[in-house]
């Protein structure tokens, strides 16, 4: 009876012992994936301007947009861009996803043919 209660003290030292490394994977594996979703949505915004491309398309996308992560945790993305062409040329399009907390998520910049 009493090996078994000592293999018990063993056993609960060991969990004890790897707790905190269990608790800071689960943070990181939860952040990593608010990172992947936000650039995911950057980059579902980007291709949305290059399916139309427009100066009202790059103007809707680079406002600010509200969305949520697997988790509901709510991420703001935001942007500029260059100037709209008047004539046929390309625009540098800069987007930023940030969490509640204002920590930069995601951030993404592409060039856009506007014809």
């Amino acid at each position: 009876m009493i090996e078994i209660i000592i293999g018990m003290i063993l056993l609960a030292i060991i969990a004890v012992a790897i707790l905190p490394a269990l608790w800071q994977g689960i943070q990181y594996s939860s952040q990593q994936s608010a990172t992947a979703t936000a650039t995911r949505e950057l980059n579902s915004l980007i291709e949305g301007i290059r399916e139309n491309p427009d100066c009202g398309q790059i103007g809707t996308a680079t406002s600010a947009h509200t969305f949520t992560d697997g988790s509901g945790a709510t991420i703001t993305s935001a942007g500029s861009y260059s100037a709209c062409p008047a004539t046929s040329r390309t625009v540098t399009i800069s987007l930023t996803a940030t969490d509640a907390g204002g920590y930069v998520l995601a951030t993404l910049k592409a060039i856009v043919y506007v014809p």
